[in-house]
Formats: C-alpha cells, structure tokens, sequence
C-alpha cells in the first residue's frame, strides 16, 4: 500500500508539472505515462531514500592512540571498495539493464572507481557554462533518448572481526542520481554529486562474499541544481567504503569555540549525537572527552564525560532551546588557528561500556579561532585581528582524471596554493572531498563552503518554487553537518548563481540558527523587494550591480563579481549598509589575462568594507587529447561532438590544465605577499609585515645585489623581529658593494623560512621584492674607425656590404629584408612597423580591440619615401618614411649600418591624438630557425607585461624558445618580456642575433606567425613558420581582465598606449657570445 501511495504520490506531480517545457516547447505527455515518469530522479522532493542523516567526517577508533592520528589508515573499521568494478553502459534509460543487480554479473566490461565514465570512453563530456548540457529543459524531468546510465557491480567480503558491528556504506560523491542495492535488495537512492550519501547495510549483509549493485543516470532532477560552470561528467566520482562502528555509537559530534573579549581563553563546547541499535538500554554508557595538544598532551586537567543516557534522553524546552554545549571546558590561552598559525588541537570522544571498556573512540582536529566583522570599518578579524582573503576559486579538475581526483592530486594542488600565497579558497561551487579540508586545517588555508546549487540556466526560478524547497535545504544542511567540525571553514556559502527567492532564505536561516559561528554569503542575493527605493531588476538600468537599495538581509556580506575600479568606488560609496564587500569571483583568468591587479589590492586594502576576493580561477579546466597525428593538446567545449557547448570559457586558470604555474601565479603571490619592501631613500628600504598575527622573526632575510642583471654580492641582513601590521626602516648600504659608474646595480630582498612547515621546506622563498640602486645609461658607443662599406642595388634593393657582411632594404616597402653575416641569412622576415599582436581571450571576447582600434589593426604602412644616405666611408643610413591611416599617422624608420656589421634602428610614430588608442608601437621581423635559446636582461623569468609586471624582477635571464613561450591552450598573444635591456636569441653553439635596447623595451619571440596564432584554436594548430618571429618593441598595451566579455575586459587606461609622438631605438648584431661576453653587454657594442 505505501508503495502504491508512493507511486501515486508521484505520478500525480508528474501530471501536474509537465504541460510544457521551459522554452514553451509541448512537453509530449504521452497518454499513459511510461515507468521512467515515477523514478525518483525526476522528484525534487526525493532526494534521497534510506539514506543515514549527514554528519561530521570522523572515523571509529578501537583505542586512543589509533584516535589521535585521525588517520583512517589506522583504523581497523575501515574498508576502502575503491578499485576495479564491472560496468555496463547504455546510452539511455530504456537500453540500461534492469534486474542485474539480483546475481553476479558476468561478460561486463571493468571500470575503475572512484572514477567519470567519460573519462573512460563511455559517453563525452560536455563543457557548459551557463546553459543546461540538455534539451528539452523542463523540471523536474530529464531527457529519454539521450541520458546515459551507468550499472556497476562487485562483491566484497566483511572482516570477522566486524560481526556483531554496524556497518555503514559510504559513497563520497555519485553523478548525478544512483541507486544501490546489496545482495538483490534495494538499499537506497542518492542525488547530489558532491556530498556523501550512507546506507545502513548491516541487515542486507551475509556470510561470505556480498554482491554490491549501483546505477547511476548521468541526469536526475538533481541536475536542475548543478548547472555549473564546469564539464558536465557521470558516475562514482569519489570514494566507495564500509565503516564499521559499535551497535552503540557515536553517530556525531560537533564542537565549538569561543574566546573572551581579551581574545586569551576560550570555552570548548561539544554537542554529541548517539545511536542506539541494540534494542536494549545504554544505561552504565559514558561518553568521555579530552583535548591533546599537538605533541600529544592531554590539556584538560580532567577528562570530559556525560552518560549516554543523557544524551540519548536530553529533553527539549517548550520556549527558546538547548544549550548547544553538552560537554564543555575552559582552556586557558590556547594557541589560535588562523591561516598564518594554523595550531591545531585534537579532540578524542570515547564511549565506554557499563564495564568501563572502550567501544570506539573518534576524533577531529580543533582550531580555536572566531570570526567576526569590525564594528568600525566592517573589515573581516579572526581572532580581533584584520584579515584578508587572499582567495581563488577552485574546481576539482584532472586533465586526464576529470573530476575523480586522487588524495595526492588534492593534496599537490592544496599545497602550491599555499606556497603561492594565497589564504582562502572557494570551493567552487560545490562542497569538496573531505580530505580537502584536512589539508586546509593542517596547512593553514581558509574555506568558503560552498553548497553544490546552481540553476544559472533557469536564473531564480527554482529558488520561488515551493516543490524544491526540501532539495535546497538539504543541500545546504548535509554540507554544513559534514563540514562543521573544521576550522578552515570561516563562511558557509548558499550556491552560485541560482537567483534569490524564499529556498535560499530558508537555507540560510537554517543555518544561521544551527552553527552562530560563520557568517552566510551569497552573492546573488541582491536587491531587497521590500525596503523604498527599490527598483525591479528588469525596469532598472544596468549600473554594474550596485546595491539596491540594500543586499538582502539573510546575508552577513556584500558579494560581486567581476569588478571594474569605478565599480568599486561607487560601491563603496553607497549609503545605507556598511556589511563587509568581498568579490568572490574577480580577475577573470581566461588566456592571458590578469592585469592590473596591484590596482585592485591597493584599493582592497586603503578603503573600509573591503576583505578580499577569490580570483576566477585555479586551474584549467582543460582534457588531454591525442589528434589523428599523435600530437597531444587539451580539448575544451565543443571538441568530443557535443552540440551544445561553451567552447573555451572553460579556460581560465592562472595555472595550466596539468597544474604548471602561470606567470598569472607569479603575479599573485608578489601582490599578496605578507612583507613588502620599498626603497624610499637611496639605500634606505621600508619593509612592512602584512602578516594578520606573525613576526617576521620565521624569516632569515637575503640581500642580493645585481650588476647588469647578473648576481655579484649576496649577504644575509639581521633577522627582524617586526610585529604583524608594523613597518621599519633599515640601511642596506653596509651591505653593498663598490658600484662602478655606467653600469646599472639591482637590490634584490627575500624573505625565506627559516624552519621547514607543513607545506614547504625549510629555505621557502615566501616574498621578495627588487629596486634600482642605479640606472644605466643610454648607450653611447665612441666613435671608432670601421671598415669600409659598400653601397649598391637595383630596382628591388638597396645592399650595404662590408667585411662577412651584407644587408639589404626593400625599395618596395623600406624594411630590412635581408643580413648575411658570414654568407649565413639572418633575417626571414623583414623588420617592419608594427602596430598590432595576437588577439587574447579578452581582446576577442571582451572588449574586442580589432573592432573599437580597427583603424590600427585594419592598416599596413604605406612608404613615402626612401632616402639612402653615405655618412662616412663606413656609416651608411637608410631611412624609410611612412604614410599609416591615410596620413593620420607617420613612421619614419631610419637604419644606420656600420663598418662593424652593427645596424641601428631609430623609430619614431608621429599620430594624430585624436586617432584611438594604439595596441602597441613596436617593429617585428622574422630571424634564423636554429635561434631557439633565448637569454635576455629584462624582467623574467616568466612572460610580463604593462599591468602584469610586479611579480617579475629584472635579471639575466635563459630559457629555450618552447619554454619562453606560454602554451595557452587557444593560442593567442603570449611570452612578452617588460623592461629589456637586451636580449641574445642563439643556435646551440652561441651564435644569434644580439638586440640592444637604448631604452627599456618589450620583447617576445615566437616560432609562428601572428596570422597563424590568431587562426589557430589549439596549441596543435600552430604551425612553425620556419623563422623565429622577433618582436621588438617600445611599449605595447596591457591584458586587461577585469572580465572576458564586456568593454571592462581592456586594460585600464593607465595601461593603455594613446596615439601621440613614439620614438626609441635598438641595435641588431648577429655575434657569438659566451656567457662570458653576455656580461659586457652592452659595452660590447661598437659604432
């Protein structure tokens, strides 16, 4: 009867909600609906069957030594079913096989779990960014044709040792929706891809070998609420275990910490959950607690205990509610938990028989730490001390894995977030593998949890409907009750983009009454219907997002994306809230793209309200794929067939799809670097501890001075004891060499750790920062005597030869066309005037320069005239006049060759103000193939340019050409070097071409064309030209990346070229230099 109720139940609302579908298409009821319409995937109010209520991640112990390491390893009650399973496929529901799970299988295929079975080569992902993968979009139904189920099975055998036990089957994350039964009885149904579901198993086990059964669906009425920006893939995505725990257990557990007004002791508070399976009373049970520090010594003076019974038959009151605390202690002065002091305490529960013998014990890491707003400038303060969110949001990404991450692929991506500086991440946008949060707790990393809910497709629509109320609450409540217990987890976040509506203020009243501890963010809840002024977000002007007039109450912060600097200052200066502003998602990475982010911090951290932000995002989220030709690239939206994709917008990390750092990475960790020094008078240098709570005495502090960007003096200055927020004033001029008059001298400071830490080694470079002591001067060669030149030509060139030389002009279009140094060509390409560089993702989707500059990308200069002039028996000019614009514009390139073979080149751009802004003013050519290493003295060691320049220091540089440049997986503008003074491109015997710089320029090579790198959607569509294509020039626009699709994508101004009057000069000489010679560059030029 319950069954049929059921099915009724069901069918009745399938009825009701199917009279068409989203986009106004029929919804095909069919006049007798079919089994599939009384699944419980396509019920939002079924969101899981059977399943155990959501607790803490903690294992059960059999003694208090084991407890303490919190280590599963150590656990005899757990059994990891990780590993190869027997799989089926179908592509659709009807075709999956029905009755499988009642035997043993035979003849599947075997898959690995925890794994995306279209990683496998089952089905293709699909990279979707803010559209649902499928069609028709109707909720609560899913597709039928196209909607592929995945059927596992295995057997396992239980350990002896577990007789008499509970036994618990754990899933730590299945997508979307699955079904699981055990020995041929239905166990239970699960939704939500990233949370656990458990399953009481104990009655369905048997003696002996047990046949586990799963099916999955690729898409339930659950994936209405993951319409997240990410690859859309299926399956046992994370672990597979059996837990085993007493008939009498500790079901959860859930501990709290409050500090004094002195921020000096605290009270621990822990509310306990008991489970009782016996059918008997617990009466004699305890239920004991001590807190060990982290050398293993017991902090409480006495252990903690209660009777089970009064925990099993606590009573609640009438009016108001319980105590939270049903053990508490006072713990004088505890070492704080934050991101710089991660001190972690463990707390071990134990329950005891009537005999006094220990049943289980479990334990967790304790973090004191509070969390709250200042009163006065509404700035985030863990433990009464300012701090900010250095953040970035992260997806689970595996360029071959999917989203099937290993501990260690956690475990590598944690810690180089770390090394870089960063203190906060954003589980974006779904909770993470509890493993993540271990490591976030030991290592000292802050955590918005964030709840897996996002309806981006369907905007709010979801969060005003009544019916899937139940299925936002528990998304929300499970995390919060998985999560609670770990002190890297400062703010609990309701999902992403899923409009705002009753749904998501009931989740965040749920949980403001259930943890007091953490704030609630969201940032689309924006817009209070309610308070006067209010405008309906369809009637009003776009103005970026303001406040309206207020964010809605059920918030405790102001959250934007994506923010221009104006949008910044207008927010701030908005009246009526003072609720701490953070930008959770910012700096739009996508390509070559996070500039002017100094910009940014300087005014996070000079205005009030401003905590921070998470820049989007970590890494790529590209896949390995293998082309007809063997040649390996990484695939994005649009390359496994699917018809419905977002192409490349899943490419926006500021480290590579395998985990290698950006230069965007380097950026970063300079910006939000916890010292930051400045040279204020001649050998006086400001240093200040950004740190929120640390000295700077973890620091041996090295000074090393550069002379023409090679190292000559490294000393090691007197360890600082500066207290966190405060600045001093050092002399590092006991410290310097004698420096020599006409070169130039550099100051390099780093600040290493002295001592080896959780996440990095001992000698750990955690900041840096580099100042001119003195500069170098224009060079100014001496006049010698040359060899005599030769001038002569035809009607196609003009040719200047001298002694194992000779050099050639176009007298079609007045560019260096050819130079033959020792019978050898150099030049492939001619140097000419350019004005333009390869499109980035922001300049093609965002601001779109080739439309709003088309008059620069649109020209090609036209010669005016070609004058050739004889200076002196060995000096020879050629100069070539321009016509750019239809005269808007001149360029006038005048060549000066001399007997040695060295050729100066004077550029000058003369431009009508009123014309745009220029992408850059520079000249490129194309120079010998075998040039391919690449030694310059500029900022490196990585690619840099105008706004994306602070986190590279000046230096002598050497990199191979592949490794010079940065492989963006769409080929776009890349490897620009910022302040060169010279660089050396050579063969593998040191022979090349030499450009010195008159003054600092911007300089990249590459072993394609510009024609070549914009046509190319993969970095295995680029085809070599057959010349390295040189580009030098004298200043060229930043890379904006406020955002990737709008006019904001650009530059800010400040970064930009305006058309006026350009000149600099440079000089080409092909050489062969030693190491030796590199250091006399430039004295070694002679003209």
């Amino acid at each position: 009867m319950r069954n049929t109720l059921y099915l009724l139940a069901i069918l009745l609302f399938s009825i009701n909600s199917r009279a068409q579908t989203v986009t106004g298409e029929p919804a095909g009821i069919p006049p007798q609906p079919a089994i599939y319409n009384v699944e419980p995937w396509e019920n939002p109010q079924i969101n899981g069957v059977n399943r155990e209520p959501a607790r803490a991640t903690a294992y059960s112990f059999e003694t208090i030594d084991d407890a303490l390491t919190c280590d599963r390893a150590n656990s005899s009650r757990v059994q990891l079913l990780n590993g190869e399973w027997d799989f089926h496929f179908a592509i659709k529901p009807a075709d999956a096989p029905t009755d499988f799970y009642k035997s043993r299988i035979s003849g599947w295929d075997k898959i690995e779990v925890p794994s995306n079975w279209e990683m496998k080569g089952y089905d293709i992902p699909i990279y979707k960014s803010s559209v649902y993968p499928f069609h028709p979009v109707n909720p609560p139904n899913v597709p039928r044709d196209y909607n592929a189920v995945g059927s596992y099975q295995r057997t396992f055998t239980v350990s002896e040792d577990w007789t008499d036990m509970n036994i618990t089957l754990h899933f730590g994350g299945v997508s979307s929706a699955f079904k699981v039964w055990v020995n041929g009885k239905f166990l239970g149904y699960g939704e939500d891809s990233c949370l656990p579901s458990e399953f009481n198993v104990t009655p369905y086990l048997q003696a002996g070998e047990n046949i586990l059964s799963v099916q999955v669906i690729r898409w339930s009425d659950g994936s209405y609420l993951e319409d997240q920006d990410h690859w859309r893939m299926s399956g046992i995505q994370r672990e597979v275990m059996l837990l085993a725990e007493p008939k009498v257990r500790i079901a959860d557990f859930h501990w709290q910490a409050k500090f004094d007004d002195e921020y000096k002791d605290a009270v621990l508070s822990v509310r306990l959950r008991l489970d009782n399976f016996t059918g008997d009373t617990v009466k004699g049970y305890v239920v004991k607690a001590q807190l060990f520090d982290d050398e293993g010594q017991a902090v409480l003076p006495e252990v903690l205990e209660i009777k089970a019974e009064d925990i099993i038959n606590e009573s609640y009151p009438r009016l108001d509610n319980v105590k939270f605390g049903l053990l508490e202690a006072r713990i004088e002065n505890p070492k704080k938990w934050s991101a710089e002091e991660p001190n972690l305490y463990t707390l071990v529960i134990s329950l005891e028989n009537e005999e006094g013998e220990i049943q289980e014990v479990k334990s967790c890491r304790v973090g004191f730490r509070s969390i709250e707003f200042s009163k006065v400038n509404s700035k985030l303060l863990i433990n009464g001390k300012e701090t900010y969110l250095y953040g970035v949001n992260r997806h689970d990404h595996d360029p071959v894995k999917g989203k099937a991450l290993s501990r260690e692929d956690i475990l590598r991506d944690v810690q180089q977030i770390k090394q870089f500086n960063f203190n906060c991440i954003r589980t974006s946008h779904y909770p993470n593998d509890p493993y993540f949060y271990d490591l976030c707790d030991e290592y000292g990393i802050f955590v918005m949890d964030e709840a897996n809910l996002e309806t981006h497709g369907l905007g709010g629509k979801l969060s005003n409907d009544p019916q899937w109320t139940s299925a936002h609450l528990e998304r929300m409540t499970r995390m919060v009750y998985r999560d609670k217990n770990h002190p890297s987890v400062i703010i609990w976040s309701l999902g992403n983009e899923a409009g705002s509506g009753p749904n998501h203020a009931a989740m965040a009243a749920w949980v403001h009454d259930f943890d007091v501890t953490r704030p609630v963010h969201y940032e689309p809840a924006q817009g209070s219907p309610g308070e006067e002024g209010y405008l309906d977000w369809s009637s009003r002007p776009n103005t970026g997002r303001l406040q309206n007039p207020v964010d809605q109450y059920y918030v405790d912060m102001v959250s934007r994306f994506y923010p221009s600097i104006p949008f910044i200052h207008e927010l701030h200066d908005q009246t009526g809230d003072n609720r701490p502003i953070i930008f959770v998602e910012y700096s739009h990475s996508m390509g070559n793209s996070t500039g002017n982010m100094k910009e940014l911090w300087d005014i996070f951290r000079s205005e009030s309200r401003f905590i921070g932000g998470c820049i989007w995002d970590y890494k790529d989220q590209g896949l390995l794929k293998t082309d007809e030709a063997g040649n390996e690239f990484y695939a994005y939206g649009g390359d496994f067939g699917e018809k419905l994709h977002d192409g490349n917008f899943c490419i926006n990390g500021i480290v590579a799809s395998d985990g290698r750092p950006k230069a965007a990475m380097y950026e970063c960790k300079r910006i939000y670097q916890p010292v930051w020094c400045e040279l204020i008078d001649g050998t006086k240098v400001k240093v200040s501890n950004r740190h929120a709570t640390k000295s700077l005495s973890g620091y041996d502090v090295v000074l090393k001075v550069l002379e023409n960007g090679f190292e000559i003096e490294a000393a090691q200055l007197p360890s600082l004891a500066l207290e966190s927020g405060k600045d001093i004033i050092i002399d590092i001029a006991k410290f310097l060499p004698k420096m020599k008059l006409g070169n130039e001298y550099l100051a390099d400071i780093h600040f290493l750790l002295k001592d080896e830490t959780t996440w990095a080694q001992e000698g750990f470079e955690v900041a840096s920062n580099q100042f001119v002591l003195t500069s170098i001067a224009n060079i100014q060669p001496e006049k010698q005597n040359f060899p005599k030149l030769k001038l002569q030509g035809d009607e196609q060139a003009i040719q200047i030869e001298g002694n194992n030389f000779v050099v050639k002009f176009s007298k079609k279009n007045g560019a260096l066309t050819s130079y033959k140094s020792d019978g050898k060509e150099q030049v492939f390409s001619p140097l000419f005037p350019s004005f333009t560089r390869p499109l980035t993702d922001n300049d093609e989707r965002g601001w779109k320069p080739q439309k709003v500059l088309k008059e620069w990308y649109g020209t090609k200069p036209n010669l005016e005239n070609l004058e050739v002039k004889v200076v002196d028996e060995d000096l020879i000019t050629v100069t070539s006049t321009y016509n750019v614009i239809s005269g808007k514009a001149q360029v006038e390139v005048t060549y000066l060759v001399n007997g040695d073979g060295v050729v100066k080149v004077d550029y000058k751009l003369n431009a009508d103000s009123d014309l745009p802004n220029i992408p850059k003013v520079g000249m490129s050519c194309g120079i010998k193939n075998d040039y391919r290493n690449i030694t310059w003295y500029g900022r490196g060691l990585y690619e840099n340019y105008l706004d994306r320049r602070w986190g590279f220091d000046a230096g002598v540089y050497s990199l191979p050409i592949d490794e010079f440049m940065e492989p963006y997986v769409m080929p776009q503008e890349n490897g620009n070097r910022t302040d060169v003074r010279w660089m050396f491109l050579a063969d593998e015997n040191n022979t090349g071409m030499l450009v010195v710089a008159d003054s600092l320029l911007s300089m990249s090579a590459w072993p394609y064309t510009e024609k070549n790198i914009n046509e190319a959607k993969h970095t295995n569509e680029l085809s070599e030209a057959g010349f390295i294509t040189l580009n030098i020039d004298l200043i060229q626009m930043g890379i904006g990346g406020n955002d990737t699709w709008s006019p904001v994508a650009a530059p800010i101004e400040q970064y930009q070229v305006p058309a006026k009057n350009y000149s600099y000069s440079f000089y080409l000489v092909p050489a062969k230099l030693t190491a030796e010679k590199l250091k006399k560059v430039p004295q070694s030029i002679k003209f």
